[in-house]
């Protein structure tokens, strides 16, 4: 019987005007070789995502332990069907997570602006954010 890894949900994206699809929604047990699969560098990963290989960076990863009894598709499904666009689906991916209890990885520098991570900018306390309540609900309900 394999040992089952942790799972990470993930949402990436790029800003080429020239390509319709700008968002990924994810799910994957190594996410640094599959984002290296969306751009190409290895062989793989999901036909849609290769127009614009190279482009691709992480702006979202929700973790799901190894020891989780929930369901990653079901997850997955609930975070793609209910968000259109990069700011709604960082915003459904951070409810999504607060709803699991799971741990959210976000990137500390981005190349494109986005204005609901910039929330965020000044509460970086070394590796992490440190936000309270208020904070958390302006990041969920940006408009």
């Amino acid at each position: 019987m394999s040992k089952r890894s942790d799972l990470y949900l993930y949402l990436i994206s790029h800003n080429r005007k020239d390509i319709k699809t700008h968002t990924y929604i994810g799910c994957v047990e190594d996410f640094v070789n599959r984002l290296n699969q969306h751009n190409g560098l290895v062989a793989g990963g999901p036909r849609v995502t290769r127009k614009a290989a190279g482009d691709w960076e992480p702006v979202l990863l929700i973790k799901l332990p190894k020891d989780s009894k929930l369901d990653s598709k079901k997850i997955k499904k609930e975070w793609k069907s209910s968000s259109r666009g990069l700011e709604s689906r960082i915003r459904k991916g951070f409810a999504l997570a607060c709803k699991y209890k799971l741990k959210v990885f976000v990137m500390k520098k981005k190349k494109q602006k986005v204005p609901v991570l910039d929330i965020l900018d000044d509460l970086w306390k070394e590796d992490r954010v440190v936000a309270d309540k208020k904070v958390w609900n302006k990041l969920l309900n940006v408009d």
